[in-house]
């Protein structure tokens, strides 16, 4: 009696979502590494205060 294997999609979804969310984060921290500058000469703005 050989079962038929069982393949489940939504381990493939679930592989193709992760894989696109660490490529989204990583992509994020390499443009913060790029862009951040250490000795600005000028602080930033404060924003949000009322």
């Amino acid at each position: 009696m050989s079962a038929e294997t069982h393949s489940d999609p939504s381990k493939n979804w679930l592989i193709a979502f992760m894989v696109a969310f660490m490529c989204t984060v990583f992509a994020i921290g390499v443009w913060a590494l790029l862009n951040h500058h250490v000795d600005a000469t000028e602080a930033p703005a404060a924003a949000g205060h009322h």
